[in-house]
Parts: C-alpha cells; structure tokens; sequence
C-alpha cells in the first residue's frame, strides 16, 4: 500500500473520529440544556409556591390586622361610652348625696353646735365694722389713708360695740353688711377730710388728738351707730372711749394685746377662725369692691 493510500485512510478515521466526537458533544450539550431547563422550571415553580405562600401569609396578616384595628376601635367606643356613663352616674350619685345631704341639715336646726353659732355670729360683726373702718381708711383717690383717724374711731367702738359683742350681747350682732354701710363710708370719708381741711398734724399729735378724736366719738354714736343699729342706745353716754395712749399701744405692741386688749384680742382669732364662713354669708367682699369707686377727691 502506497504511502498516499495510508493517509487517505487516516485521514477517513480521524474524520470518523472528530464526527462521532460532535455528535456525541451535541448530544452532551442536548442533555445539559435539557437538564438546565427541567432545573429551571422546578426553580421557578417552587419561587412561586414560596410567593404564593407568602402573599397567602401576608393576606391573612392583613386581616388580621384589620381586625385588630375593629376591636381596638370598638374599645375605644366601649372605653368612652363607660366614662361617659359613669360621670353621668356619679354626678347623679353627687346630686342626690348633697340633696340628702340639705335635707338632713334642714331636719336638724341645731346642727351647728351653739357656741360655734355664737361665735360665728361674733366673728360676722366684728369684720363688718372692720371692712367699714377698712374702707374709711382708704378714703382718697390719690392713695392717701387715714390710720390716725381710724384710731379714733377704734377709740370708741372697741368699748361702745367690740367688748358688748365679745360679752354675749346679741343686740348688737349683724348677720350682714347693712344697707346702711355704704351711706356711713361715706360721712366717715367726708369726716376724714374735713379733719386733713383743719388740721395740720395727725391725730397722733396729743393736742390734735385733744381737738379732734372727740368729734369723729361723737359721730359714731350719735350718726353712724344709730343708723345701722336704728336707734341710739343711752348706755353709750355712760362709756368710757379709750385713751390716745392706750390706742398706740394697741397699734405698736402686738404681743400685748391678749393681756390688756383680751375681749378685742379673742375677737380678732374669731375674725380669722371664721374668715371663709364671713366672705360667703356676709356680703363682704361685694361691699369691699364697691367702697373702691366712691373714694373722695383730696
């Protein structure tokens, strides 16, 4: 065999060889692709199941959500409707107890004890003629006061009314400011400024004392007393008004009132003992804004 011959030959098989090889390989690349593919539809078919089984869990959580907004809402409702009715409950519950409550005190007239009453009625006069003498004080529009004046007048209430109310004598008690009061702050006013007119000196002078105290003596017993009283007692001519000295005492020595002031002193405790009961039963605080309008001119 020629030598041509054997390479023909060779060539034949290894064409033989190279063509069972691609077939082979494209078998191989047949089944891969085939293989890949099979893969890829079982990747995607359980991404779905999983995506499926997801949005399926998200749903119900998004009802369940919904629901407990529902009942949270109906709480809410439930919680207000409660505290609605139960205020409306316990107002009715309070209505009636303070009902139950005035009844009870109207069925039993001597629900306060006596010597409260007595002292309540004490303390009530006594801060009316104080808030009297309190508006006198104040007398003027530009802020001027009156103490020394007020010292003359305390000269002669203290013994005339303040000792007689402190000793039990229940003519002279006042349930109310008297209609009269704005009337007597007034006249004092004008007696404060016909005293600032013709004097040069406060009372506090011994001489001016002298000359004047007596004059504002005599228009507490002989005006104002009689108009808020509505009569004028005889007794008061026989009283004795207190010294100038005795006054400055009062006004300069605190600590020595309970022992040489003792009935004006006890008066004074019952004054803030029974303060509340005396702004709601009196009329005070209503008269005490009134005063602040009708000051003079100086």
């Amino acid at each position: 065999m020629t030598q041509e011959r054997e390479i023909q030959l060779h060539s034949q098989r290894l064409l033989r060889v190279l063509g069972e090889m691609r077939e082979d390989v494209a078998k191989l690349d047949a089944e891969f692709f085939e293989r890949l593919g099979q893969l890829r539809v079982k990747m995607v078919s359980k991404l779905d199941g999983i995506e499926h089984q997801q949005r399926a869990r998200v749903t119900q959580l998004t009802k369940k959500l919904d629901r407990l907004d529902q009942i949270l809402g109906q709480l809410d409702n439930a919680a207000d409707g409660f505290i609605v009715s139960t205020k409306k409950q316990l107002d009715r519950q309070e209505k009636r107890f303070l009902k139950e409550r005035d009844d009870l005190l109207k069925s039993i007239p001597n629900s306060v004890p006596p010597e409260e009453k007595v002292g309540l009625e004490k303390a009530k006069t006594l801060a009316i003629f104080d808030a009297i003498l309190f508006a006198i004080d104040n007398w003027s529009t530009d802020g001027q006061t009156s103490s020394d004046v007020i010292l003359a007048c305390q000269s002669v209430l203290f013994p005339v009314v303040y000792e007689r109310v402190m000793k039990g004598n229940s003519d002279y008690y006042i349930e109310e400011v008297p209609v009269v009061a704005p009337e007597i702050v007034k006249r004092g006013r004008e007696l404060v400024k016909y005293i600032r007119d013709n004097s040069s000196t406060a009372l506090v002078d011994l001489a001016t004392w002298e000359q004047h105290a007596c004059v504002v003596q005599q228009w507490w017993t002989n005006d104002a007393l009689p108009l808020i009283y509505g009569a004028r007692d005889p007794d008061w001519d026989d009283d004795s008004t207190l010294s100038l000295g005795a006054m400055e005492e009062w006004r300069d020595m605190p600590a020595s009132r309970a022992l040489h002031f003792p009935l004006i002193f006890d008066g004074m405790e019952l004054v803030e003992r029974f303060r509340d009961e005396i702004r709601e039963t009196t009329g005070l605080p209503d008269f005490t804004r009134s005063t602040l309008t009708t000051r003079l001119d100086p």
